[in-house]
């Protein structure tokens, strides 16, 4: 029953038409991930200054008992591309303002030198890819200031 279930999911990913017409309403894209965050500034340094992130919009309205705030590589609202959504409560509660233990995926066109940059800029590094790394995919990774693990995936056609 479980190989009939995998064989006809796989049949379901491999034409796209059969899948949309067994649901119309299906998903067109990633749109953004949002993380809690103990200190805004200090997260900010990370995926703004270091990272090269820029605020987009703020989400939170006066009032909010967080600040929210959307980032993107581009800055532009109207982009196609993933938000991060950053959040600090002003008055967390013990659940409040943590790492959930999210693993977050970014590509870089240089893996080796964003991780180097991270590095410099004081935040903790748990891998840097070689210098003479082959493969189709080099990867690099580090953590931001909250502890989230970020991968940043370099992606070569060669």
């Amino acid at each position: 029953m479980k190989r009939v279930a995998l064989i006809l999911l796989s049949l379901l990913l491999a034409s796209p038409g059969l899948a949309q017409q067994a649901n119309p309403a299906t998903a067109s894209g990633f749109s953004f991930l949002s993380l809690e965050v103990a200190d805004m500034a200090r997260a900010k340094s990370f995926y703004v200054d270091a990272l090269g992130m820029k605020s987009v919009f703020t989400v939170s309205k006066p009032g909010d008992p967080a600040e929210k705030i959307a980032f993107n590589f581009s800055g532009d609202p109207r982009s196609s591309e993933p938000l991060l959504i950053l959040i600090h409560h002003e008055k967390p509660d013990a659940t409040q303002n943590r790492s959930t233990g999210a693993k977050v995926g970014i590509r870089v066109s240089d893996s080796r030198a964003v991780a180097l940059r991270l590095q410099k800029a004081g935040f903790p590094v748990i891998r840097i890819a070689a210098a003479d790394e082959k493969g189709p995919v080099i990867n690099s990774v580090v953590r931001d200031p909250d502890g989230v693990i970020v991968e940043l995936v370099e992606l070569r056609t060669r």
